[in-house]
């Protein structure tokens, strides 16, 4: 199968010339050097390896892996990132970023013949990336074709159609991150989502994503005050469910005061009215509270996630750990991404998998059992809450 398995990396390599490509291995350090404290955590040198699978009627006939079979460098073009080939000079590859840490779109064209393949890569812990490209129906064609050359062989047309209906090539790339190693990198470098308030004792939960690796964690807000910063600690991290509770650890530190709303263990219904609460693109738009609002579109999310709504409310990054309200002020959920190829499609995890996590814990949480928020209107309901809504900055 050694044919298939180099046939995208290959083609990916012979096909196209980009203009943003850099031509040598000492520009793309000096690229690297200069802009150390602002890369992407996809950019770098890395090192490709292929495992190719064969199934037939749904059924893994075969595997075979080659490793380190080459190397690209990612750097970023725009609002993309283009992966380059220094010794070919091409790029036909490019990476998209989602709303969601760690989950890029990458497509690879095909110069020759005009395809594409679009698949959703995974970024974990900066230095492991990895997605698959099923093959099409010409490529296994020609792949069959090829093998039977080798052989002495011929197909007839009626068997290569049958073969191509009950054949199924795909190609798992793992790209393993060469450099800039993880020392080379400063610490200075933040990010901010957002945090709410789950116990008035400094426990607030956020998305695992927003404070994952973080080497120090700082709130602000508390109080309405964005002049003063208090340190947290993570105390527990649901990853799957992209969940996470961290606590205020500051001597200065006395009480968040009475949480005004009760975190709902039931399921909404589709068309609820929802509102959410955040501090998107603070750098930008400052660190006043941003109310959008919208209605529950499905109860499942992406890809058909039943621990996730979509609703119709916009977010932005920055929202990541945001709190999702009923009209009624019920916690619902927490914001935890959105779809970039859809209008109006945010999702959010299900409060009761955060409910979930707060039992898990080693210690009893006291929560709050009235919602003070019920019979208010939307512009009280804010007034009341925003006290209790934070800024999470991370570094």
């Amino acid at each position: 199968m050694k044919k298939i398995i180099y046939s995208l990396f290959l083609i990916m390599c012979i096909n196209g010339i980009h203009a943003q490509c850099l031509s040598s291995e000492t520009e793309f350090k000096n690229y690297f050097d200069k802009n150390i404290n602002s890369l992407d955590p996809i950019e770098g040198t890395w090192s490709i390896s292929i495992t190719c699978k064969k199934y037939a009627d749904e059924k893994l006939v075969s595997s075979e892996t080659s490793q380190n079979i080459g190397s690209l460098t990612i750097i970023k073009d725009g609002e993309k990132f283009i992966a380059c080939d220094v010794k070919y000079k091409t790029n036909n590859m490019t990476f998209t970023k989602t709303a969601i840490d760690g989950i890029y779109i990458s497509n690879l064209h095909v110069l020759k013949d005009g395809s594409n393949y679009t698949a959703n890569a995974t970024l974990t812990g900066g230095t492991l990336l990895e997605y698959s490209l099923d093959q099409n129906e010409d490529d296994i064609r020609n792949y069959y074709i090829d093998m039977a050359k080798e052989d002495g062989k011929e197909y007839s047309e009626r068997d290569l159609k049958y073969i191509v209906a009950h054949t199924k090539l795909v190609d798992e790339y793992m790209w393993i991150k060469l450099s800039p190693s993880k020392n080379e990198y400063k610490s200075t470098k933040q990010s901010t989502g957002t945090g709410f308030a789950i116990s008035s004792n400094g426990y607030i939960a956020t998305c695992n994503h927003v404070i994952d690796g973080a080497t120090s964690i700082k709130v602000k807000g508390i109080g309405g005050n964005f002049a003063k910063e208090y340190n947290a600690k993570v105390i527990s991290a649901d990853v799957n469910n992209d969940l996470a509770i961290i606590k205020i650890e500051d001597a200065s530190f006395t009480t968040l005061g009475i949480i005004p709303y009760t975190i709902k263990a039931t399921t909404s219904e589709v068309g609820s009215n929802i509102f959410l609460l955040g501090y998107p693109l603070t750098a930008t738009m400052g660190d006043e509270i941003k109310l959008t609002d919208g209605i529950i579109s499905a109860k499942s999310g992406y890809k058909g996630d039943i621990t996730s709504y979509q609703i119709s409310a916009a977010a932005q990054p920055g929202n990541s750990g945001g709190p999702l309200f009923d009209k009624t002020g019920n916690l619902i959920g927490v914001v935890n991404a959105k779809h970039v190829e859809a209008e109006n499609a945010t999702y959010a995890v299900k409060s009761s998998y955060l409910l979930n996590l707060i039992e898990s814990l080693p210690i009893t949480l006291t929560l709050q059992t009235v919602n003070i928020l019920t019979w208010k209107t939307l512009p009280d309901q804010v007034k009341s809450i925003k006290n209790f809504v934070y800024i999470i900055e991370v570094n």
